[in-house]
């Protein structure tokens, strides 16, 4: 657990870092913390490519596909324009819709088509590029924002680990995520709820996408309830974006989607809360915009 707490500490001072380098500079894009979303990206896409059985040509392929929808992306988010920006909304349906249809076989439990859904390189781009939404919408001049919902979204895993190892019984998801309580989902609601209730309502959005006045592009929470409940939201959000990613390698036979953060997992078990949080972010600035 010391292990796992201290990767998480060290995850989170290189976002907070990138952050801080991005704030203090207002004038030029947040190309720091753009970076590292676009590493953490295009890394998740190739664990999901090498645990879903492609080979070297697939993986090559999915790289430079994973580069290209990332490109879109980053373009969108610093030339706006109706093509642009359409475009990215295009994008983010595409993921919602990855994920809507892995989602749908959680009932089922893991089986074959999990399995064939992990091993294709059309559900594998839009799923893992859900991330690029959010580098999207930052590059668009809303870093605070999503920042904020990282930190957000990201406490709703904190919550669920701890809170599941001091008073987990009851099993959640046993035949997808054996780990997973009730009573850890619910550190991971409540968690978020009180991050949500502290850091929105004081979140300033500095700048706004495509030049409108900040208070139009987006709308976020000025006080704690409101706080609380776009907190519990993004929980609830984050709870099953897990369940959608341990669908995925329970149907693969694999335990994490590497071994590159040691007992954290690698990229992609990072990065799972944000492929689902990432193209609702956008669908939300979208509508509120």
């Amino acid at each position: 657990m010391l292990k796992r707490t201290a990767i998480g500490l060290c995850l989170l001072a290189v976002v907070v870092g990138a952050w801080a380098f991005d704030h203090g500079h207002p004038q030029r894009p947040a190309w720091a913390t753009a970076l590292v979303g676009a590493i953490v990206m295009i890394g998740a896409l190739d664990e999901l490519q090498r645990f879903g059985g492609a080979t070297p040509a697939q993986r090559a392929l999915g790289r430079v596909s994973g580069l290209t929808w990332l490109g879109v992306l980053v373009l969108g988010g610093l030339l706006p324009t109706p093509f642009t920006a359409h475009l990215a909304q295009v994008f983010a349906l595409l993921s919602l819709g990855a994920c809507l249809l892995l989602g749908s076989q959680l009932a089922a439990g893991p089986g074959p088509r999990a399995a064939r859904l992990a091993g294709s390189l059309w559900f594998q781009l839009p799923y893992v590029g859900g991330l690029g939404c959010l580098v999207g919408l930052l590059l668009g001049g809303s870093l605070d924002y999503c920042v904020t919902v990282v930190l957000v979204a990201k406490s709703s895993d904190t919550g669920a680990y701890f809170t599941g190892k001091l008073l987990g019984r009851h099993k959640l998801a046993p035949e997808i995520s054996p780990n997973k309580t009730w009573e850890g989902a619910l550190g991971g609601l409540l968690v978020p709820a009180l991050v949500g209730a502290w850091l929105l309502p004081g979140l300033v959005v500095r700048a706004a996408p495509a030049g409108q006045p900040a208070a139009e592009a987006l709308a976020v929470p000025r006080d704690a309830l409101l706080g609380a409940f776009m907190g519990l939201t993004l929980g609830t959000l984050a709870i099953g974006a897990d369940l959608i990613e341990s669908l995925l390698k329970r149907s693969r036979g694999v335990k994490d989607s590497s071994t590159l953060l040691g007992p954290a997992g690698g990229l992609l078990d990072l990065a799972d809360t944000l492929l689902v949080v990432g193209p609702i972010a956008v669908a939300y600035t979208a509508v509120i915009g």
